[in-house]
């Protein structure tokens, strides 16, 4: 695998060249600092994009296009990793040795840059048309979380641990934010997107990566504004005693939401030995000890989730259970976590753990997806590349998953009840 950052003065373009894949991927990346109000017009944007343009002005024109491109796949797409918000686009395409026609490569490649820089747009508005089309599909996505008692459990405590944090912030934000959206108000985002992010296009594939850069630089108008790289880090704060939470909502279940600090724990061991840690309490499925714990050994529960937020510095453990068996699950995980502080774990369970997440690794290298997502955030926040990520793992000791415990502090504790058309809600510090 060979890697080439080139600095084009407003943007870079990384390219990683290999023969794994007989496809190639290309990602267009917009990043900055998270912004409560932007998400959701960045959102919106990166649908309405590549749902038309000045050349095509029907999604059903641009998917008839691609067809005549051997089937390319091109989306947009958007994502918060803790204090960053990435506006990516996204073209999926084979590689041109397999295409006998000679300018498939250079059609395939400038496409993208076709549509997102030429959108359909008159007197600095979108069409009203695709606008409205967009918005009624954004309407449904944010409709369909209420519909999740997983997704809204967790967002729900989110928000009651702090509103004010990024670790808050919701993608899709609100139909009443989302009303407030007009087609003038969203070509103002365009700009914005265009000149105010950190631009990167990364590139993954067994091609010519010169004619590539070539072909992007002839093709990409972009004059974004040079920024230094974001932060990604959240500094959510510790609370001194945990916050409690009971709501209702139209769910026949319950859901616990415990959430804990991950508090001043090393890059390197919030880079390989909490996964180790994170896979053995909460993660590693049936071999988990909370699910080992509260499903196997007391049958309290119907589902264990676990969320590592590294750049939240965030551990959310998230349990569905009956309504009667809430107090005892929580005490439960408090006690189970207690016993991997005290080292309660085998040397065998350590290993295995180990070897679990040492296969998902050498899985994710035959992925051209997951290693093209192993070079963004090995720019963006120094993470090691996949061979590198192996060895650490497996040099993971019974003491760095002691300390990565000692480092975990309970913030908030929330319950999702049962309720039909009841929206009561109890907090207490």
């Amino acid at each position: 695998m060979e890697y080439n950052k080139i600095n084009c003065e407003s943007y870079n373009i990384h390219t990683i060249k290999t023969d794994k894949f007989k496809t190639c991927r290309m990602e267009i990346v917009f990043s900055r600092k998270v912004d409560k109000e932007k998400m959701q017009e960045f959102t919106f944007l990166s649908d309405i994009l590549t749902d038309s343009s000045a050349y095509y002005t029907r999604r059903k024109d641009i998917a008839i296009r691609l067809e005549e491109l051997y089937k390319t796949i091109f989306y947009g797409t958007t994502n918060k990793v803790g204090n960053l918000f990435t506006t990516s686009f996204v073209l999926e395409f084979i590689d041109p040795a397999f295409i006998k026609d000679k300018d498939y490569f250079y059609e395939v490649l400038s496409f993208p840059f076709k549509i997102i820089n030429n959108p359909r747009v008159k007197n600095k508005e979108f069409d009203l048309v695709n606008f409205n089309i967009v918005k009624r599909r954004m309407e449904d996505e944010i409709l369909s979380i209420k519909e999740s008692s997983e997704k809204l459990a967790i967002l729900n405590a989110l928000a009651k641990m702090d509103q004010d944090s990024p670790s808050s912030y919701k993608v899709l934000g609100t139909k009443e934010m989302l009303n407030n959206i007009t087609p003038s108000s969203l070509y103002k985002s365009y700009t914005d997107l265009f000149m105010h992010s950190h631009c990167d296009i990364y590139l993954i594939g067994n091609i010519n990566m010169d004619e590539a850069v070539k072909i992007i630089k002839d093709n990409f108008k972009c004059h974004v504004i040079k920024l230094n790289k974001p932060s990604l880090i959240v500094g959510n704060k510790l609370r001194k005693k945990p916050l409690q939470v009971e709501e209702k909502a139209d769910f026949i279940q319950s859901t616990l939401v415990m959430i804990y600090n991950i508090s001043s724990l090393e890059k390197e061991l919030k880079d390989s030995a909490f996964h180790v840690f994170n896979y053995l309490f909460a993660a590693g499925g049936i071999s988990a000890k909370l699910y080992q714990k509260l499903r196997v050994e007391n049958s309290l529960c119907y589902s264990i989730k676990s969320l590592y937020l590294k750049y939240d510095e965030l551990l959310i453990i998230e349990v569905a259970l009956d309504k009667k068996n809430v107090s005892k699950a929580e005490k439960l995980i408090k006690k189970t976590l207690k016993d991997m502080i005290n080292g309660k774990f085998s040397d065998e369970e350590l290993n295995d753990a180990k070897k679990n997440l040492v296969f998902s690794l050498k899985m994710s290298s035959d992925n051209n997806v997951s290693i093209l997502n192993n070079y963004i955030f090995h720019y963006l926040d120094e993470l090691p590349l996949i061979e590198e990520r192996i060895k650490n793992i497996k040099e993971v000791k019974r003491e760095d998953l002691i300390k990565c415990g000692k480092h975990l502090f309970l913030n908030t504790i929330y319950i999702q009840n049962p309720s039909k058309n009841e929206s009561d809600s109890n907090e207490r510090n």
